[in-house]
């Protein structure tokens, strides 16, 4: 592994359950987030930078797999320069418009034109790279998956606990992060139809300025809580009817090019509010066509997508549409843990290893060929 694994990094002791030997060659950390070794779990080795090209020529691993967001490009754009004769896995996590602006697009697009395999965020943005990829390079495998999948081991622990609103009537919602994108006066509109927001996040809530004005809008409706571990995201998220991702209006009017970072990134808290089996709520203003969780979510019908927030709060306030919603988001929320991704995960590498050797082969056969 090569570069950072921003949040839920324990997800690599799936490949050691798998029977894996891992590796790891970390980038400088960007953000207090971009998890890198040495790591308090598994037998991760980890390989100094010192030495690091030595240090692999000794491993002769099968696979190098890079990743996640914009810190890691640097050190993994180094190791795919070196060209150690290791097929090379990219595998980005987030919109490319932080690259951008941290002057790192030439290496960003290297990455995903010559890598052995590539891996996407989601379809939309495989799209948009693919804008940019010379077409003489685009037939490596490629796959979809999100970066940053929690282990499933969080989804397992605890019990699901009884809805607050099965004791008051109300309508609960939660935010597991910042709180993208709602005003107050749109939390004041929800207190008004008695739904209320908990919000967990314990950076973003340390700015008492911003909390005044929510609590100021909805003293009764508005409720901040400690930080929840992944052990607890069961037992203390399940409690809540609902969840908020991120709120914002898209504004591409159909052309993938206009795509913006809120376009085509995925929000982390997607995998948090997963492991709880209750729905999905997003307000987006100008519904866009080019926007990933539009695609994703209408795939498995577990969210909501309202203009104006009158038809959001009569979503919510529907016990039979929540409810509907809710078993969608059970029978599917496995799919948003690592674990269950790994089996298909291995099948790809394995597939980039075998496409690598097999044009080996056949440039050595035109090479003897040229040289008789």
């Amino acid at each position: 592994m090569v570069g950072e694994l921003a949040y839920n990094p324990e997800r690599m002791y799936a490949f050691e359950e798998a029977g894996h030997q891992l590796y790891g060659l970390w980038a400088k950390p960007r953000f207090c987030y971009s998890t890198v070794g040495p790591l308090p779990f598994g037998h991760i080795k980890d390989i100094p930078y010192e030495c690091w090209q030595e240090r692999i020529c000794e491993i002769r691993p099968d696979i190098i797999y890079a990743q996640l967001s914009t810190g890691a490009i640097d050190i993994a754009y180094e190791v795919l320069k070196a060209n150690m004769g290791i097929p090379f896995v990219w595998h980005f996590k987030e919109g490319p418009h932080e690259a951008m602006k941290a002057g790192l697009w030439d290496k960003l697009i290297d990455l995903y034109t010559y890598a052995d395999g590539r891996i996407y965020l989601n379809d939309v943005i495989k799209d948009w790279f693919q804008l940019f990829i010379p077409n003489y390079v685009k037939s490596v495998p490629t796959y979809v998956l999100d970066g940053d999948l929690p282990k499933a081991d969080c989804f397992y622990s605890g019990t699901f606990a009884e809805k607050l609103s099965a004791t008051d009537g109300a309508v609960h919602t939660v935010v597991t992060g910042r709180m993208i994108g709602l005003s107050p006066g749109e939390l004041r509109a929800l207190a008004d139809a008695n739904i209320h927001v908990h919000v967990y996040n314990e950076n973003y809530i340390s700015d008492s300025l911003v909390m005044s004005k929510f609590h100021k809008a909805a003293p009764d409706h508005f409720h901040i809580h400690n930080h929840c571990s992944q052990l607890q995201w069961v037992n203390e998220f399940s409690k809540y009817d609902a969840g908020w991702l991120h709120s914002y209006d898209s504004f591409n009017e159909k052309n993938l090019l206009r795509a913006n970072w809120s376009d085509l990134n995925l929000p982390a808290r997607i995998n948090t509010i997963g492991s709880c089996r209750y729905s999905y709520d997003i307000k987006v203003k100008r519904k866009p066509c080019y926007c990933n969780v539009v695609s994703m979510w209408e795939n498995v019908a577990w969210a909501f997508f309202t203009i104006p927030y009158n038809e959001l709060i009569s979503q919510l306030k529907n016990r039979s549409v929540i409810s509907q919603t809710e078993h969608n988001v059970r029978s599917h929320r496995m799919e948003f843990t690592f674990d269950y991704h790994v089996p298909d995960l291995i099948c790809f590498f394995r597939e980039v290893i075998e496409t690598v050797n097999r044009n080996r082969k056949i440039v050595n056969v035109w090479k003897n060929l040229y040289c008789a």
